[in-house]
């Protein structure tokens, strides 16, 4: 006997019996007749495919190539950033730029992709003879769209409901910033037409080429624009009689903010607590938000000056000066002897100063008088030659026929 308590001729017993019953079900299952063996497929078992893992970073304020190569290439870097530092313009690389690309199952950086927008990027892949460079440039497709809508609440809520967005509701009002100072003048019931060019890459919305033309009715007055290139070839906007919209000055110094405090002889101050002279205007708007140099100028002034804070005063044509009082800080470049032009960031807002909360004072003096900035008159820029006009009135009447979306009439031509 076995330690298990089985002869070993029961085991064999016991086997015996099982291919016995081996043999029978193999019998009833060939219809009761042995048959050959019957030969199999061989196995064939695909090799499993190396991960290789992707890798992503997305470049943030004070990022450089040499630190997005650190991070993504560990010990390769150096080979990574002298490729990249010849293939992308450092001032192109902005916050939220995309770096997306492949390790090796070793987990060595062996592709990379750069992402400057849809339509552009570059592509890195590391091959025998080192890292190959290949860019990819998407067509863009343009279409010409009319987009037509009234103001109900703001321009943001009434370009949306037309079928713009945010980005083109400030080419409006970069359009007609000189006229319509858009927090202080629109009105409910103010309607606008804007003939554009809609830009897409793969069928995706990419962005929005140039505004062709616009109609703005501002509170029951009709003002329209018409892109066209001046003598010097310089695009600008007029009115259908070829006047340019542009003029010396803007409305505000800020695009979009709220006049808190007016200019006036014998205003409350809230800081001295008495009654005396605010030669400037008040715009109230949150601490870092840009404020514009109003007309093409020098600067005389970029310092602290007393209770105005951080201060930048420019000097105009036509015996003109605005200061831009209480900054946080001042604008890329702005100094004493430094030519801005109108619609540069000076500046950005603050409470520096006497100063009870986040605002811009300003203000401006002609031939060193102080005048209610609200009520500059300010004439247009150099107007069309005799001869350009003549082609631009032609132009006109057929870019009308887009605004009122109508047939153009005889003579005109785009």
């Amino acid at each position: 006997m076995s330690s298990d308590g089985v002869s070993r001729s029961g085991r064999w017993w016991l086997i015996g019996l099982s291919l016995i019953v081996v043999a029978v079900a193999v019998i009833s299952l060939s219809g009761g007749k042995p048959t050959a063996a019957t030969t199999l497929e061989p196995l064939r078992v695909e090799p499993l495919t190396a991960y290789h893992p992707p890798v992503q970073t997305i470049v943030a304020s004070g990022d450089t190539i040499e630190s997005i190569c650190r991070r993504l290439a560990d010990d390769n870097w150096v080979a990574w950033r002298d490729v990249l530092v010849a293939e992308i313009d450092p001032k192109r690389l902005f916050p939220g730029t995309v770096f997306r690309g492949t390790l090796t199952p070793s987990g060595t950086l062996e592709h990379l992709e750069v992402v400057f927008d849809r339509r552009n990027e570059v592509h890195l892949t590391v091959g025998h003879e080192g890292i190959s460079v290949a860019r990819v440039e998407r067509p863009i497709t343009s279409e010409v769209l009319r987009l037509e809508g009234a103001v109900e609440s703001s321009l943001f809520g009434a370009m949306d409901g037309a079928g713009g967005d945010p980005e083109l509701a400030v080419r409006i009002a970069q359009i007609y910033q000189w006229d319509i100072d858009f927090l202080r003048d629109i009105r409910k019931g103010d309607t606008f037409v804007v003939v554009v060019d809609r830009q897409t890459v793969e069928g995706e919305f990419f962005g929005w080429g140039t505004v062709f033309a616009a109609r703005f009715v501002n509170d029951g007055k009709t003002l329209d624009a018409v892109v066209y290139p001046d003598d010097s070839g310089r695009l600008g906007y007029y009115d259908i009689e070829g006047q340019p919209l542009r003029k010396q000055f803007l409305r505000s110094p800020l695009k979009f903010s709220r006049v808190t405090s007016r200019f006036s002889m014998s205003r409350f101050h809230p800081v001295l607590r008495r009654r005396m002279p605010h030669y400037g205007v008040d715009y109230g708007a949150p601490i870092g938000t840009p404020a514009h140099v109003t007309a093409d100028g020098t600067v005389t002034f970029a310092g602290r000056k007393g209770g105005g804070g951080n201060m930048v005063t420019v000097r105009h044509t036509n015996g003109y000066e605005t200061n831009y009082l209480h900054l946080s800080r001042y604008g890329k470049g702005v100094r004493r002897g430094a030519r801005v032009s109108q619609g540069q960031v000076i500046g950005y807002v603050g409470s520096t100063g006497l100063s009870s909360g986040p605002h811009l004072d300003y203000r401006v003096t002609l031939n060193g008088k102080w005048i209610n900035p609200l009520r500059i008159s300010s004439p247009p820029v150099k107007p069309l030659s005799a001869e350009r006009l003549q082609r631009f009135l032609a132009h006109a009447l057929a870019v009308l026929s887009l605004i009122v979306d109508e047939p153009p009439p005889a003579g005109a031509r785009c």
